[in-house]
């Protein structure tokens, strides 16, 4: 059936004869790669030849991520292209976390040969790797100079770019500025002979803006440059057919409402216009922030703010399980992962000794969604032997790393339940159920401004696979200190608070907690170290609601964590935490004379659950830690995830 230029297809699901749908080898053949079969333009991309440069616009629904995976497992298996030799860069970690997910079941084995790697992970790559000198104390921005004065200089880089066979481009629209200057210049460095195949749709460009303001980098986007450059020898192709969803209203807003995006330049009115077209085709459209309620949602429903902020208020005040989706609460590790080794100290261990430990700890506690035997698999693959055990000291380095493997992290932040999160979180992934909360919007400042909220919109109504329900939130008061840590004052209706400003703060950014401050020999006797992590242990699968901070002068007035009753300490935050509180406190009487204190002590403090931390056995941080940890690496700590009310009381 063809729908305004769109084909509705929906992929029949079948077995491939007698292979059970696999290949040689265990892994799929180009016809296997997936239960499903290609479409005609998907398959097109698959099988082009491993030298053609190809720009694939993909709108959302099109199968964009299988098809690049599906793309490298034909380069690799059918036409020889070296693992090694192909690279996979994205704009976002939520991207490249998709795709790794995904890639071991085109690849196997060959899938840890591929580089896969967000811009700037791949750009420290080169720098740290050609440049003696490079360092990590810079921005990210200065990173990219750097790294693209190498690329246009440095013969030694020239000759590494040189060896690439294939690139593959996820989310092109959101190279912008720098970061497609260098794009531009990893591409003319390439051989002639090495393909790119580039996936794009500018329909869903809103990375190249911050999350409240304006748009970053500036000059011709990286596709205009791609597009426009007769040498490079790019051929256009589209993937025309829409898999996501058969909702007739949802297929209405991923064709007929993506049309107006695709028209340029913006105009003015276009978000209205946008709005209008979702509201229009959405489920329902009568929802209101105050009459959503979670706890009667499906779980893994999501529920999607336009600001982090706005998300996690709405988590504070949320009474069932759920999980966050957030920029800054991405990837962490199931519980379970401590709970089996935090005492651990031998150097492997066996199935057996793991499934004895697995029933006994995590069974009755927090099992995840895979069974024990996959967890065990799930092990062996990122530390696996030859005698068939894992090896402890190979699964903390590969564990303690900034991108651990994919099957032994979570990406959502939190327990199993409803999704709440943010559109620019959630891009690139799917559910089931949306519900997209959309907030009064200012003027704007032109059209193009205009034109990137409109995108957010489409984006965000783009995530549903069967249901959207559109519904509407107040405007956002909020705001954000240098570090990004979100506050929003609360006013004071009654103007009875004359000693002090009451504020709802952000707690629980990834900074704010860390081995040190849970089981460190500076923070706590190993005595409460052991009756914390016994504590944390019972409730790894469960949300808790009541804990509290307070400030201890004595301990240079940082916020230990506990439970209110029996004082029960779980750890301290981090001097970090301190800091950006005093900075909010500036923020909240800024050109005001009076100014005011942070708070001595903080109530309702949530955690969904725990989360497993993992300190490789390198790292200096070991001798700061009580035993069994200094040996083992392995802890628990909690997910700490909170926007709470806060006094900051006037200064005398």
């Amino acid at each position: 059936m063809v729908y305004r230029g769109f084909v509705v297809f929906r992929p029949k699901f079948e077995l491939v004869d007698g292979l059970s749908w696999f290949g040689r080898n265990g892994l799929k053949t180009v016809a296997q790669y997936s239960v499903e079969s290609w479409d005609l333009s998907q398959k097109h991309v698959i099988e082009s030849d491993r030298s053609a440069r190809l720009i694939v616009e993909a709108g959302p629904g099109t199968g964009k991520t299988a098809v690049s995976c599906a793309r490298l497992a034909s380069l690799i298996h059918e036409q020889g292209v070296q693992p090694s030799k192909c690279w996979m860069i994205s704009f976002t970690r939520t991207a490249v976390a998709e795709i790794r997910a995904r890639l071991y079941g085109y690849l196997g084995e060959d899938s840890f040969s591929v580089k896969v790697a967000t811009i700037d992970a791949q750009a420290w790559a080169i720098h740290s790797g050609f440049d003696a000198a490079a360092s990590l104390t810079g921005s990210y921005e200065r990173n990219i100079e750097d790294v693209l004065k190498l690329v246009q200089n440095n013969e030694e880089v020239q000759d590494y770019l040189d060896g690439i066979e294939h690139l593959i481009l996820d989310e092109a629209q959101d190279f912008v500025g720098g970061r497609a200057d260098l794009i531009q210049e990893i591409v003319q460095a390439l051989n002639s002979e090495a393909g790119v195949t580039v996936f794009a749709d500018e329909a869903q460009a809103i990375y190249g803006f911050a999350d409240g303001s304006s748009r970053r980098g500036g000059g011709q986007s990286l596709l205009g440059r791609l597009q426009g450059n007769e040498k490079l020898c790019f051929e256009g192709v589209a993937l025309d057919t829409v898999h996501r969803t058969k909702s007739m209203g949802l297929l209405r807003i991923f064709t007929d409402v993506r049309k107006i995006l695709t028209k340029s330049p913006p105009k003015r009115g276009i978000f209205d216009e946008i709005k209008s077209g979702i509201l229009r085709y959405a489920n329902s459209n009568t929802l209101t922030n105050k009459s959503l309620a979670i706890d009667a949602l499906p779980a893994n429903s999501l529920i999607l703010f336009r600001k982090r902020s706005q998300a996690l208020e709405k988590s504070q005040f949320a009474e069932c399980p759920h999980s966050l989706r957030l920029q800054g609460y991405g990837v962490n590790m199931p519980p379970w992962i401590a709970l089996c080794f935090w005492d651990y100290q031998q150097s492997h261990i066996d199935m057996q000794s793991f499934a004895k430990r697995w029933l006994e700890r995590v069974e009755s506690r927090c099992p995840p969604e895979y069974d024990m035997a996959d967890a065990w698999d799930r092990l062996v693959r990122a530390g696996g032997v030859a005698d068939g055990s894992v090896d402890l000291k190979m699964l903390r380095t590969r564990l303690g790393k900034f991108s651990a493997p994919v099957e032994l992290t979570n990406y959502d932040f939190g327990l199993p339940g409803p999704v709440i999160g943010t559109v620019h979180a959630s891009k690139g992934r799917e559910a089931e159920n949306v519900i997209l909360l959309m907030h009064e919007v200012d003027e704007f400042e032109n059209a193009s401004a205009e034109a990137d909220e409109a995108r957010v919109l489409f984006v965000g109504s783009t995530r549903a696979r069967s249901t959207l329900r559109v519904g509407k939130t107040t405007k956002w008061t909020g705001s954000s200190i240098e570090t990004n840590r979100a506050y929003r004052k609360v006013p004071d209706r009654y103007k009875k608070q004359t000693d002090k400003v009451t504020c709802m703060i952000e707690i629980g950014r990834p900074e704010d907690i860390s081995a040190s401050g849970v089981v460190g020999r500076a923070a706590m006797s190993q005595a409460d170290a052991v009756k914390a992590q016994a504590w944390l242990a019972d409730r790894a699968g469960a949300m808790v609601t009541g804990l509290n901070l307070k400030s201890e002068a004595d301990h240079n007035y940082d916020f230990k964590l506990f439970e209110p009753g029996t004082e029960l300490l779980l750890g301290w935050l981090s001097p970090r935490f301190r800091s950006d509180m005093w900075d909010v406190a500036k923020a909240l009487t800024a050109g005001v004379e009076r100014k005011v204190n942070p708070p001595s002590r903080v109530a309702y403090v949530k955690a969904l659950g725990c989360r497993t931390v993992v300190v490789p056995p390198d790292s200096s941080e070991l001798g700061s830690l009580h035993s069994p940890w200094a040996q083992t690496g392995f802890l628990l700590a909690p997910r700490v995830a909170s926007f709470t009310s806060a006094g900051f009381w006037k200064a005398k």
